[in-house]
């Protein structure tokens, strides 16, 4: 036990630190681990946030009073994720604690961010392509540090990718070996309760927005800039190079 392990109640919490680059996913991640966990939290400034809260507009009640419940049985565990151990999307670096980091392709991440940042947050972004290439080195720097992280203790990490999280349980089941924690609900009805249509309300949206990886891809003016600017390959994250 160190000065920063939390007991509630009786009981210890498991504690993990969590990484994640912007637009890559986590808003959907979390609402899985939700689902899955008992979540704890202390007060911060990111709970009651306004811009925060009325995110929560966009989604649908039912699903989330659906993943608060848990199966009889189920003792209570909770479990602490510090989502901002280096601030708020700050780059992973080594801690005392197991890292969970999530990963998305950059092509759709970036194409997110930018609308995100535009049309909910009113940036104003005179230069298009200097932003994009802004971005792209923002995500090459933090999931070059996150694989370090990996290489380093790879048995003290789990790296989940958004496009193997989507399709099915599987990488749910995998999140809760990592923690060593039994489910408060079962990976395939927390999967099937959080797919995007179910998740989400109908109507316009600004943060939820689509919740696929290939809408970039119909923008032809953004294919022009991405083309421009060339922001070379990404390999090395595990995603191959591929034509606009």
């Amino acid at each position: 036990m160190t000065s920063e392990s939390y007991y509630f109640g009786s009981q210890l919490a498991v504690r993990c630190d969590y990484y994640a680059f912007p637009r890559t996913g986590s808003h959907y991640l979390w609402a899985c681990l939700t689902g899955l966990l008992d979540l704890v939290f202390f007060p911060n400034e990111f709970v009651e946030n306004p811009e925060a809260l009325q995110r929560a507009e966009e989604l649908n009640p039912h699903t989330y009073y659906v993943l608060r419940l848990r199966e009889d049985g189920v003792p209570f565990q909770p479990v602490y994720i510090n989502a901002a151990p280096n601030g708020v999307h700050g780059k992973p670096a080594a801690s005392p604690w197991p890292a969970l980091l999530l990963i998305r392709d950059p092509h759709p991440t970036i194409y997110s961010w930018y609308h995100t940042a535009v049309e909910r947050w009113g940036a104003k972004v005179t230069d298009r392509r200097a932003w994009m290439r802004d971005a792209y080195q923002q995500y090459r720097e933090f999931y070059t540090a996150a694989l370090a992280l990996q290489q380093q203790a790879p048995d003290r990490t789990c790296l989940v990718r958004f496009e193997t999280l989507k399709p099915n349980a599987t990488e749910l089941e995998r999140i809760v070996r990592f923690l060593g924690v039994r489910p408060k609900l079962s990976p395939a009805f927390v999967h099937w309760w959080t797919q995007f249509e179910r998740m989400t309300q109908s109507g316009p949206r600004t943060f939820y927005r689509h919740g696929n990886n290939t809408r970039w891809r119909e923008d032809q003016g953004w294919l022009a800039d991405l083309e421009q600017i060339n922001p070379g390959s990404f390999a090395d994250f595990g995603y191959p190079d591929q034509p606009c």
